[in-house]
C-alpha cells in the first residue's frame, strides 16, 4: 500500500473542505463523480468523529480495519495517523482477496488497498494473537446478522493487551427512526439485491446501553461511549423534536436519541468472554450453540460459549462462594462444571460431574478420567491441563479450572470408565 508518509500540504483533520477536496481527488475506472460528491458530503461528518476518536501513536502501530471499502476512512487514517493499515471485506462471491487502485495526480498520490475476505461472524482471524495496537470497527456490527460475539472475541485476540477498539454504529433509537414510526414507515433496511460485498444491508442496529453491555462483556474496558448526532436539525420542526427529545424525554427513560453511536474500549490482560446477553441471543436457541473463543476455561468466569444443554446460570451464595456453574439434579448430586466441544468436532471435551454418596470425580470423553474425594471447605481450585482440543482453527491443549463447590481433597483411587 504505497504512499508518502507526510500528510499533504494544508491537510488538516479541523478542516473539513480540505478533507472533502482530498478525498474527491481520487479517480478509478468506474467512478462516479456525483455519486461520490454525495456520498462524501453525507459521510464525512462520520469520518472526522472516527477519526477524532483514532489515538495518535509516537511510535508507528499497526492497525486492522475491519470492513474497508470503500476506504474513504482508510485514506484518512493513513494520512493523519501514525499507522501501518492492514484491509479486510467480504466478498458474496466467496473470493479470499480483494484489490481496489485509486489514483490522484492532484496530490501525486496512488494506493493500490490489498483486503483480506472472510466472514467475521464464523472465521478465524487470519492474523497471530497480540498483532495489532489498534482495530477499527466501524458501521460494521449493524450489519452482522448471527453473531457479533465471535467478532469481539476475535477482536480481542487480534489485539495487544492495551491495545484500543473504536467502534461507530447507527443509533437505534434515533429521532429519525421515531418520527418515522409515529408516521407509519418501516424503519428497516430495504433489501441490497446485487451488491458485490457480503452484508451491505443493516440488520440489527443497537442502543448505547447494548453496545456498552456487549462490548464490556465480552472482555473489554470501555473508555468512552457516547451518542451523537453528526448534522444540524434540518428546520424548525426537527430541532423543536429534537430539543423536545433530549431535554423532556431522555432524562425519563435514561436513552439516547442521538443519530450514532461511538464507542473507544481497551483490550485488558484478561482473556476474551463469550457474552451472550438475553437482549440479543434468544436462550431457548442458545442453550444449542457451543463456540468456545480459546482453550482456558474458568467455570463460573468465562464459561459461556464453552457449556451448553442442561447447564444452569452461574449462582453463588454462602455454600458456593466461588460462583461456579452447576444443575441441581438431587439431593445429593450437583454438577459442578461444562461440556466443552471445539469447531469441528475434535479434541477433547471435558466434563465434569457431581456424583450421589459424596464423592466427586472428574470425567473426560477421552481419555479415562480419574475420582477425586470431596474434602472439607477451603479455597482450593482444581486446574486439569493437557487435553487435546480445537480453538481459533487450530489445535491446542485445554486447560480447565474448577472452583469447587465442594473442593477437592486429593486424588482418590483411580478408576476407569467405559
Amino acid at each position: 500500500m504505497p504512499g508518502s508518509s507526510a500528510a499533504p500540504p494544508g491537510l488538516s483533520e479541523h478542516d473539513p473542505a480540505g478533507l472533502a477536496h482530498y478525498l474527491l481527488s481520487f479517480r478509478w475506472p468506474w467512478r462516479d463523480r456525483d455519486a461520490e460528491c454525495r456520498a462524501v458530503d453525507d459521510g464525512l461528518p462520520l469520518w472526522r468523529q472516527i477519526l477524532a476518536l483514532v489515538p495518535q501513536p509516537a511510535a508507528r502501530g499497526r492497525a486492522l480495519e475491519i470492513g474497508s471499502p470503500p476506504f474513504h476512512v482508510t485514506l484518512l487514517l493513513q494520512r493523519l495517523r501514525n499507522y501501518d493499515m492492514t484491509l479486510t471485506a467480504y466478498a458474496t462471491d466467496g473470493r479470499t482477496h480483494m484489490s481496489h487502485e485509486l489514483d490522484s495526480p492532484e496530490y501525486g498520490e496512488h494506493y493500490t488497498f490489498r483486503c483480506t475476505c472472510f466472514d467475521i461472524e464464523r472465521d478465524p482471524f487470519p492474523y497471530p494473537d497480540g498483532a495489532f495496537d489498534l482495530v477499527i470497527w466501524c458501521e460494521v456490527i449493524e450489519h452482522l446478522t448471527e453473531n457479533p460475539v465471535h467478532a469481539l472475541g476475535e477482536i480481542h485476540r487480534v489485539l495487544r493487551p492495551g491495545g484500543q477498539l473504536v467502534v461507530s454504529t447507527p443509533n437505534v433509537t434515533r429521532c429519525g427512526n421515531i418520527t418515522g414510526l409515529l408516521r407509519g414507515r418501516n424503519i428497516y433496511d430495504p433489501y441490497h439485491l446485487g451488491t458485490p460485498l457480503g452484508g451491505s444491508r443493516h440488520s440489527r442496529e443497537y442502543t448505547l446501553r447494548e453496545l456498552r453491555d456487549l462490548v464490556a462483556g465480552c472482555g473489554f474496558s470501555v473508555e468512552r461511549a457516547e451518542a451523537r448526532d453528526l448534522t444540524p436539525p434540518a428546520g424548525v420542526a426537527q430541532r423543536l423534536f429534537r430539543t423536545f427529545m433530549y431535554r423532556m424525554v431522555a432524562p425519563l427513560t435514561g436513552a439516547t436519541y442521538q443519530a450514532h453511536l461511538f464507542l473507544r474500549a481497551v483490550r485488558t490482560t484478561a482473556q476474551a468472554r463469550a457474552h451472550f446477553p438475553p437482549w440479543l441471543f434468544a436462550p431457548a436457541h442458545l442453550m444449542l450453540h457451543s463456540a468456545p473463543l480459546g482453550t482456558r476455561v474458568v467455570m463460573g468466569e468465562n464459561d459461556g460459549g464453552h457449556t451448553t444443554f442442561g447447564w444452569d446460570a452461574v449462582r453463588s451464595d454462602e455454600r458456593r462462594p466461588a460462583s461456579p456453574r452447576y444443575r441441581d439434579i438431587g439431593p445429593r448430586a450437583r454438577r459442578s462444571a461444562g461440556l466443552a466441544r471445539f469447531p469441528g468436532g475434535t479434541g477433547g471435551a471435558p466434563q465434569f460431574h457431581g456424583v450421589r454418596g459424596g464423592r466427586r470425580m472428574v470425567r473426560r470423553r477421552r481419555p479415562p478420567f480419574h475420582g477425586l474425594r470431596a474434602g472439607p471447605p477451603s479455597a482450593r481450585t482444581f486446574r486439569r491441563t493437557g487435553w487435546r482440543g480445537r480453538a481459533h482453527g487450530r489445535s491446542a491443549p485445554v486447560d480447565l479450572t474448577i472452583r469447587a463447590t465442594v473442593p477437592f481433597q486429593g486424588p482418590a483411587r483411580r478408576r476407569r470408565y467405559g
